[in-house]
């Protein structure tokens, strides 16, 4: 159940942008086949996510990037909301508590080169667009677990 919370704060990050929690982040290893692939895939189509926030619709909402942070020899994932792109960078905040990187804390602007973008996310029309990695959680998760998750977020995977 304490891996539930923590997913489902993180999916709420998504959601909502910015929160801060006490929960755990969800670990996954290195070579994770599934996840690594979910990242290749979400990278594959950071033109689709360009073309979005560049230009949103009204019904279009919760733009947010996830972003390969490192520190030494520590690798950590985190989502970055209250984005802004100058033409070459992106500027935003940490949008969770990072766990393995102290330098990193809630809120703390950041500049994000493309290549560290691991993932992408917005909300359309109530539905999750990207979110390739939250997607590969969300399915590791029992289907009491998946109800439970959607119960408490504002949008619907699909």
């Amino acid at each position: 159940m304490k891996q539930f919370a923590a997913l489902a704060m993180a999916i709420l990050v998504l959601a909502v942008g910015c929160r801060k929690s006490d929960d755990p982040v969800v670990k996954v290893q290195a070579e994770d086949s599934e996840m690594n692939a979910a990242i290749s895939a979400a990278q594959a189509s950071m033109i689709n996510f360009m073309a979005m926030f560049g230009d949103p619709q009204t019904n279009q909402q919760y733009f947010l990037i996830k972003v390969k942070f490192t520190a030494g020899d520590v690798v950590e994932h985190i989502w970055v909301a209250d984005l802004r792109y100058d033409g070459s960078v992106f500027h935003g905040v940490i949008a969770n508590d990072p766990e393995s990187i102290p330098s990193l804390r809630f809120k703390q602007p950041v500049e994000i080169q493309l290549e560290q973008i691991s993932d992408w996310m917005f909300v359309q029309d109530g539905k999750l667009v990207g979110g390739y990695t939250s997607r590969v959680l969300r399915k590791r998760m029992t289907a009491q677990q998946r109800r439970e998750l959607d119960a408490h977020i504002p949008y619907r995977y699909e």
